[in-house]
């Protein structure tokens, strides 16, 4: 019975991934939250939960490096998408009404891992509809960044 009880728990760990995680931290704002992607066939479902956003429109966009440490997203470097994709198509614009934001997006042709994986990567919410290409020392509309790293499965 042992033996069962151990292999039950091994098989369970064996499970669907939990995704990549990236924690938001504000940049020159209050923003925080979490961005999160699991592989879902064709691509990942992506959730966006934000506080203290600027009321009406925000954009979702992955940048090439994992690295938030910038005061305003310069150090993300560069919109990123798959080779032949656009960033700025990648995400729709979302909205907010009071400040407070969770949004679920079904992304197609990106993965956690792999050539077309978001690990090691930055995800940077911009306030308004555009997406800006991100100048050092100049500011801009980046409100939050989050760089993704493995998701922790949940163990009782």
């Amino acid at each position: 019975m042992r033996t069962m009880f151990a292999s039950t728990n091994r098989d369970a760990a064996k499970g669907p991934s939990p995704g990549l995680v990236a924690p938001l931290r504000g940049l020159g704002s209050a923003v925080s939250g979490k961005v999160r992607a699991i592989d879902r066939g064709d691509g990942i479902t992506l959730l966006v939960s934000a506080i203290n956003l600027p009321i009406g429109e925000y954009r979702v966009a992955f940048h090439r490096n994992g690295n938030c440490s910038s005061p305003n997203g310069f150090s993300a470097g560069p919109a990123w998408a798959p080779e032949g994709k656009l960033p700025a198509a990648l995400i729709p614009t979302l909205r907010n009404g009071d400040g407070n934001a969770e949004a679920s997006v079904h992304v197609t042709g990106i993965h956690t891992t792999g050539e077309t994986g978001l690990a090691g990567r930055s995800v940077l919410l911009y306030s308004g509809s555009t997406i800006e290409d991100v100048q050092p020392g100049v500011r801009n509309n980046v409100i939050a960044c989050g760089v993704f790293e493995p998701a922790q499965t949940l163990l009782f």
